[in-house]
């Protein structure tokens, strides 16, 4: 995963919208118009607020309160948590971990909603996994996690998950039974 891509190049630029004002019950027609599980609830082009699929069922469905009857400020979660187009995949998928989240709306310098991330968006760019796994141990578990290395065949250059350090590698090496990456090898050697 190229982990130092900004969300510009990945985020989803028509964002489903609602006001603070709006029912839950037009926020759910929205939602199934845009076919997506959050909407951002904007004031003036500025989002002061989010509200998810998990929102409307602890806050309306599990209540049994009437959608119709219900305002989209009395179910959104604010303040609302934004990133910058230039904000790094890595950082915006460090942002989401910490704080239990799996969306980021995206906003320019005037604080305007320009766009929305996802978790979603940061894996569907993810062409190896090893990468999100370290990503995942490294920065959001602050410990490593011991993984069964990759199958390695030697004319094939395989990058994932170093079996000594834990590092994301490019590029492993066998050694002894472990896959390793050039700095351990090194340490072999």
């Amino acid at each position: 995963m190229q982990t130092d891509l900004p969300v510009k190049e990945v985020m989803t630029t028509v964002v489903c919208t609602v006001k603070r004002t709006d029912s839950v019950h037009n926020l759910a027609k929205k939602l199934v118009e845009y076919g997506v599980g959050s909407a951002v609830v904007v004031e003036d082009g500025h989002p002061v607020g989010i509200v998810t699929e998990k929102d409307l069922i602890s806050k309306i469905v599990a209540r049994n309160k009437v959608p119709s009857k219900v305002l989209v400020e009395e179910v959104m979660s604010q303040p609302v948590i934004t990133i910058s187009p230039n904000t790094s995949l890595r950082e915006a998928a460090r942002i989401m971990m910490k704080k239990g989240i799996r969306r980021l709306p995206v906003v320019n310098n005037n604080d305007e909603l320009v766009g929305i991330i996802t978790d979603n968006d940061i894996l569907s760019v993810s062409l190896d996994l090893g990468e999100f796994a370290s990503l995942v141990t490294q920065d959001a578990l602050g410990y490593s996690m011991q993984l069964e290395g990759p199958v390695i065949e030697e004319e094939e250059e395989v990058g994932g998950i170093c079996d000594r350090c834990g590092k994301y590698a490019d590029k492993l090496y066998p050694s002894n039974g472990l896959n390793l990456c050039e700095d351990c090898m090194d340490f072999e050697g």
